[in-house]
C-alpha cells in the first residue's frame, strides 16, 4: 500500500564521508517511541539465532514492527541488507542500491560501503539515491534498525518487478557470494494482500504463506503481495545458507483492525527465519464460480463498454481478487464457435462465444471451465467440436460432455505444484447421466489424482433449494470418492450440504448472465477452497464464501449488511449442522 512522500534533506546531519543523507520515515522520536511503547508483551524473543525475516513497511502496525525488531536486540549483526520493492518504478536498472547515511531519530544509520560495493560487480546492479528519497519500503523501517541494532549498517536494496527469474537467481548467488551469514541479517519489506476485503486477503495470503514456508520459488514468483520478487531473492539466500526454517510472528489485516471489513485492506505477515528443514505441506487455492455467458445482451455490453467493465469492480485494484490462484474456473453456458458464429437451427435461447471474447478471461487467471450444461449443444455436433477445439488452443482446461451424456470427455487432470486435481463435469437438466459410469469415472481420478472435484449441472431454475434428485446423485459422486462438488444450472444459488465431511454447493447462480428481471438473478456465490495437503495425512480443506451481486452486468462483492443477510438466506436454503452454520456466517468453513 502506498503511502504518502516524504521531505528530504540530503545535507542535515551528514557524516565526515560527505555521503548523501537520507530520513526515516517519520522524523519524530516520538512516533517511534510510542510504537516500542505499544509493543509491550508482544515481543517473541527467539532461542535461535535469526538469519533472515519478512517484515512489513505499513505502519499501521508499528507496534509490531516494533516488537518484531525486539526480539532480534542483543544479537550481533554488523549488517542489515533490507531489500524492498521499488514503488514508484524510479532509476535506470532493476536493482539498485543506495550508499547514503540515514538519518533517523536514534542517530545515524550508516552503509555498509564494503558489502555494497562488492555486490555492485553484478552489471544490473546499480547505486542510484533519487529513487530512495521517497521510497517507504525502506524508509519505514531504517529507524527501527537503528534503535534495536544499533552497532549494525545497511544495505538497501529496491527491486523492480519484472526482473526475469534468471536475474533474480543471479542476484541472489551474489548475494551469497557477497554476505558473511554469520553477523548478517538479511530482510525482505513486504506487504501483503493488497487492495482486497479482510476475507479475500485471507484466502490469498493462505497459499502465500503456504508458498514462503515450503519455498516454493516457481509458484512465489507469482505472490499476491507487493514485492514477489523481494521475496524470492529472500528466500533464495536463505535456501543457500540452510536457513528455511520458518515462523510466522505476527499476522494482521489493516480492514480487520480499523472495522472496515468492506474496504480495501493490507494484510501485514511478520516472519523469522532460522537454520533448518521448510514446511513439507502443499497448499492450493482454487476459486469457482457459477455460469458465465457472453452472448445476447452481455455480448452488447462488451461491444458497448469494453470486457473489462464486467469485473473491473470485482478485481479490485490490480485485478488482486483474481491474482495468485492455482486454478479459477465457471461454467461457460454455450458453444466456443468460430467468430462466434451461430449454426441453424437458431433456438430462442442459443448460445456462442467468440474465441477471442473467451480469451478475455485469461486476463484474469480463468483457466478451467466446465462444459457439461445444456447449452453445449446449441450449436450442434459441430459446435461442440469447435467448442473443444477453440479451448485447447486457447490454453483452457476444460470438462464435460453434452447434457445426460458421459465419457471420455466428462473428465481432466491439471497439475498444480507437486499435486493432480480430477475435475469432472457431468449434466442432467433434459435427461439423467449414467451415475454408475459417473461413479467410475470419479473412481478413476481419484486413484491418479490427489484431489477430485466434481461440476455437476442440475436442478430447478429459479428454485434455491436442491431436490431429492440432486442429493441422490451427490451423495453417490462422494461415495465414488469426490472430495467437492460445485453446482450450477439454476441461475440462482442454491443451498449447501456436508455429506461424510464434504461440501455440496448444489448451486453457486448466475457469475456472468444478463438475466436482469430479479435480484436473484443478479445475485451470485464464489468459493474459494484452499485444500491444505499433508504428508501421509488427508487433506485439510478450507472453503472461503464471497458472494457478489451485478447490476447492468457489472459484478462485485457484496458489503456487508448484505452478504450477512445473503448468508442468512444460504444458512435456510442449506441442509446443515448448527456448527456449520455458525461458520457460514463467519464466511469460512473448515473441514
Amino acid at each position: 500500500m502506498r503511502q504518502p512522500q516524504q521531505s528530504v534533506s540530503e545535507s542535515q546531519n551528514q557524516p565526515a564521508q560527505n555521503l548523501p543523507t537520507h530520513r526515516s520515515y517519520f522524523a519524530t522520536k516520538e512516533f517511534y517511541d510510542e510504537a516500542y511503547n505499544l509493543s509491550g508483551s508482544q515481543v517473541q524473543k527467539s532461542d535461535e539465532k535469526v538469519f533472515g525475516g519478512i517484515i512489513p513497511h505499513h505502519l499501521l502496525v508499528k507496534d509490531k514492527i516494533a516488537a518484531w525488531f525486539k526480539g532480534l536486540e542483543g544479537a550481533d549483526y554488523q549488517t542489515v541488507v533490507l531489500i524492498g520493492p521499488n514503488h514508484f518504478n524510479q532509476g535506470r536498472s532493476k536493482i539498485i542500491l543506495s550508499q547514503a547515511n540515514w538519518q533517523t531519530p536514534y542517530g545515524i544509520l550508516e552503509p555498509d560501503s564494503q558489502l555494497a560495493n562488492n555486490l555492485l560487480v553484478e552489471k544490473n546492479i546499480t547505486v542510484e539515491e533519487d529513487p530512495f528519497i521517497n521510497e517507504h519500503s525502506i524508509s519505514s523501517l531504517v529507524a527501527f534498525i537503528k534503535k534495536s541494532l544499533p552497532q549494525a549498517k545497511i544495505v538497501p536494496i529496491i527491486l523492480k518487478e519484472g526482473l526475469t527469474t534468471n536475474e533474480l537467481e543471479s542476484f541472489s548467488k551474489k548475494l551469497n557470494s557477497a554476505v558473511n551469514s554469520a553477523n548478517t541479517l538479511v530482510l525482505a519489506s513486504v506487504d501483503f494482500s493488497h487492495y482486497q476485503p479482510g476475507m479475500v486477503a485471507d484466502f490469498h495470503d493462505a497459499r502465500t504463506n503456504n508458498l514462503l514456508q515450503n519455498f516454493d520459488f516457481n509458484r512465489l514468483i507469482s505472490a499476491e503481495v507487493d514485492s514477489p520478487v523481494s521475496l524470492f531473492v529472500l528466500e533464495k539466500y536463505l535456501h543457500n545458507i540452510g536457513a528455511q526454517k520458518s515462523q510466522l510472528v505476527f499476522s494482521t489485516n489493516s480492514g480487520t483492525m480499523l472495522s472496515m471489513p468492506d474496504e480495501p485492506s493490507t494484510t501485514h505477515n511478520f516472519y523469522y527465519f532460522f537454520k533448518g528443514e521448510p514446511v513439507k505441506n502443499q497448499v492450493l487455492d482454487l476459486l469457482f464460480f457459477g455460469d458465465v455467458m457472453l452472448d445476447r445482451h452481455i455480448k452488447e455490453k462488451i461491444t458497448a463498454q469494453g470486457f473489462d467493465y464486467l469485473l473491473e469492480k470485482l478485481a479490485g485494484g490490480e485485478k488482486r481478487f483474481f491474482t495468485d490462484l492455482d486454478l479459477i474456473g465457471a461454467n461457460l453456458e454455450g458453444d466456443v464457435t468460430d467468430q462466434g458464429e451461430h449454426f441453424p437451427p437458431v433456438a430462442g435461447n442459443d448460445f456462442a462465444f467468440d474465441p477471442q471474447t473467451v480469451k478475455k478471461l485469461q486476463s484474469y487467471n480463468f483457466n478451467y471451465f466446465n462444459i457439461a450444461n445444456n447449452h453445449a449443444g446449441d450449436q450442434g455436433a459441430k459446435g461442440i467440436i469447435q467448442t473443444q477445439k477453440n479451448l485447447k488452443d486457447l490454453n483452457f482446461s476444460f470438462s464435460g460432455c453434452a447434457d445426460g451424456q458421459v465419457g471420455e470427455c466428462s473428465s481432466t487432470i491439471m497439475e498444480m505444484g507437486e499435486k493432480e486435481i480430477g475435475l469432472a463435469g457431468f449434466s442432467m437438466v433434459y435427461r439423467p447421466f449414467d451415475v454408475s459410469v459417473a461413479s467410475q469415472i470419479i473412481k478413476d481420478l481419484k486413484d491418479k489424482t490427489d484431489f477430485v472435484i466434481a461440476n455437476v449441472h442440475w436442478g430447478t431454475e429459479y428454485e434455491h433449494r436442491f431436490n431429492s434428485k440432486q442429493q441422490t446423485v451427490a451423495h453417490s459422486l462422494i461415495d465414488a470418492g469426490a472430495d467437492v462438488i460445485i453446482g450450477h444450472h439454476p441461475h440462482v444459488v442454491e443451498g449447501l450440504e456436508i455429506y461424510k465431511s464434504k461440501p455440496i454447493f448444489y448451486s453457486l447462480g448466475n457469475f456472468i448472465f444478463d438475466q436482469y428481471f430479479s435480484k436473484e438473478t443478479q445475485q451470485g456465490l464464489a468459493v474459494g477452497l484452499s485444500i491444505d495437503f499433508l504428508d501421509d495425512q488427508p487433506a485439510k480443506l478450507s472453503a472461503y464464501l464471497f458472494p457478489f451481486s451485478a447490476k447492468a452486468a457489472q459484478i462485485s462483492l457484496m458489503k456487508i449488511d448484505q452478504k450477512n443477510k445473503f448468508l442468512s438466506n444460504f444458512i435456510n436454503w442449506s441442509n446443515i449442522d448448527e456448527a456449520v452454520k455458525k461458520q457460514i456466517k463467519s464466511g469460512l468453513l473448515k473441514l
